[in-house]
């Protein structure tokens, strides 16, 4: 896993937290399984693109909301 992978992980984790949102619902509404988004969350696994977008859309959160901005 990258440098990229980590920061984007690490951006959906804290939106997670500051917005309270459950994994498990979270998983559901990008429909995900909940053991994928918690392997990726959890950083064993690197975040495929179409996670990504689901992930987006489920936030109903722009494609580039999670990307590093520096």
């Amino acid at each position: 896993m990258d440098y990229i992978d980590r920061e984007v992980i690490n951006n959906i984790k804290n939106y997670i937290l500051e917005n309270d949102i459950s994994v498990k619902k979270l998983a559901d509404e990008a429909g995900i399984a909940y053991h994928r988004l918690w392997s990726i969350l959890k950083q064993n696994s690197s975040i495929k693109i179409g996670d990504y977008i689901a992930i987006c859309k489920a936030c109903h959160e722009p494609f580039d909301i999670f990307i590093p901005k520096n």
